[in-house]
């Protein structure tokens, strides 16, 4: 009898990203995100974070639960959850190293974020699963239309100091 090849042995693992972002968001909240991104994305308040905060979660743990339920047909799914976090990282960091200040979830973007995005890619990597089409299509979806897209556009129009540190607008 032929034997099925497992695509993952542990999908119940892609959660990790749910737990991670709770953590993020903790650090965020404690330590003035909402003062924070006001002056960087612009004219930011807190109903606008929580909501926003609330569509993230849900979308995160949608692709998460796509995955799970079969991570062969939705490996994609899998990866724009890794692809986000990536790209919150992305921000966060290049915002502390750009303004020189503490944007609040760098922390927890550095050393959670990143490891656990890499940990899966990785994975799925030595598995030979990484193809330029689900890396352009996760890449499309959990860093552009859910992350970069979104803060760069706010921050172009708004002519926030997010903007500004990456020389999009004058000041």
């Amino acid at each position: 009898m032929k034997r099925e090849h497992i695509f993952d042995e542990k999908p119940a693992a892609i959660f990790i990203f749910c737990l991670l972002y709770g953590l993020h968001m903790v650090e965020e909240f404690a330590f003035g995100f909402v003062e924070w991104a006001d002056r960087y994305f612009g004219n930011f308040d807190w109903p606008q974070n929580l909501i926003g905060n609330a569509a993230f979660f849900v979308c995160l743990a949608l692709a998460c639960y796509l995955y799970y339920k079969n991570p062969a047909k939705y490996l994609w799914a899998g990866m724009s959850a890794a692809m986000w976090v990536l790209a919150n990282s992305f921000i966060h960091i290049s915002a502390s190293i750009l303004s020189g200040e503490y944007s609040p979830g760098v922390v927890t973007a550095t050393v959670l974020y990143i490891p656990g995005a890499l940990y899966f890619l990785v994975k799925w990597g030595r598995k030979g699963l990484l193809t330029w089409k689900n890396i352009a299509l996760s890449f499309a979806v959990g860093a552009l239309i859910f992350m970069l897209i979104p803060s760069f556009a706010r921050a172009v129009l708004l002519h926030a100091q997010f903007a500004k540190l990456f020389y999009l607008v004058r000041s």
